[in-house]
């Protein structure tokens, strides 16, 4: 009998914790003889701490990295969820024995050692692949479990708005809505307004939701900040540009790329930090310092990472 890590990316979101301890509990239920350990990689947002209080479900504990095994002794096990590139893993991830991927984002460097359980669909959230795997395993959710899961897939497609919003997305959404007499929309507004939109500092805004992509061989970070109060966090314009490059500098990178992204008018200010040359060819925008007012681009990794990767390659 193992312990198994199951693990969101760092800097994690809704999405990233809600699937890890979604899965965690999922496979517990499944009784194969491990226990599974919802692990985090970061600080918990606000708005999924109060989700998993309201519904009386554990935090998940907070891990810096894997260490290597002892001499003699098992590497640990850990399943990935939300991600599955390195560069946003646990670090020391070397040191472990991936064994499973619940994902909806591209394959980036992905290896292991032995045949992995993997299930990866091109859907708005993961927590919404989740969804699925509770019904193909028979399993049926409770209603914490509902709650949570919405929750995720409400912000992960920003309330279904999102470009990588699918139909299963708003067939699985309906349900669980109906399922907890709520309407999803405005469930994910109440979840979107429970972050607060004064609530985070611009070093906040730059970290909260970061990621690390290669791009052209060179390191580029891709942020963004949800809000529902695009206007007051531009307040802070040149704060969160001197955020920008400390984490720029701290991390070694090329380039920081930071959506401030406006859910209410459907669209995301662009700030751009560093060498973003690659950046600026796959969204054919320039490096304006009060940044570029992007209509309809609300999605990370549709409308950003997946231009800006390709215009680097």
């Amino acid at each position: 009998m193992s312990n198994i890590l199951v693990l969101g990316h760092q800097n994690p979101d809704n999405d990233a914790i809600m699937s890890a301890v979604m899965f965690a509990q999922l496979k517990n239920a499944l009784n194969d003889g491990n226990t599974y350990e919802p692990c985090r990689l970061g600080p918990l947002p606000k708005e999924t701490a109060l989700v998993l209080e309201k519904w009386g479900i554990a935090e998940p504990r907070l891990i810096e990295g894997i260490e290597p095994a002892a001499e003699g002794e098992e590497r640990q096990q850990i399943i990935l969820t939300d991600h599955n590139e390195s560069g946003q893993s646990v670090p020391g991830r070397e040191n472990a024995s991936v064994i499973g991927l619940v994902d909806h984002h591209r394959i980036g460097d992905f290896e292991t050692a032995q045949p992995p359980f993997v299930v990866v669909l091109p859907w708005g959230s993961s927590c919404t692949v989740i969804s699925y795997l509770f019904d193909a395993y028979g399993i049926e959710p409770t209603d914490a479990q509902v709650a949570c899961l919405l929750a995720a897939m409400m912000t992960d497609t920003v309330m279904l708005k999102s470009p990588t919003t699918t139909d299963v997305d708003r067939r699985f959404a309906a349900r669980w809505g109906e399922r907890l007499g709520v309407d999803p929309v405005e469930y994910g507004k109440e979840i979107f307004k429970s972050r607060g939109s004064g609530d985070f500092t611009p070093e906040q805004m730059v970290t909260r939701d970061i990621k690390r992509f290669t791009v052209d061989g060179k390191d580029l970070f891709i942020g963004q900040y949800e809000t529902v109060d695009g206007a007051a966090a531009l307040k802070e314009l040149p704060a969160i540009r001197e955020a920008m490059e400390a984490y720029r500098v701290e991390h070694d990178a090329a380039g920081v790329v930071l959506l401030i992204t406006d859910i209410l008018e459907e669209g995301s200010q662009v700030l751009l930090m560093g060498d973003t040359e690659a950046a600026q060819r796959g969204l054919g925008i320039a490096d304006e310092p009060e940044g570029v007012w992007m209509p309809g681009v609300l999605s990370r990794k549709k409308q950003v990472a997946a231009p800006i990767i390709a215009a680097g390659n």
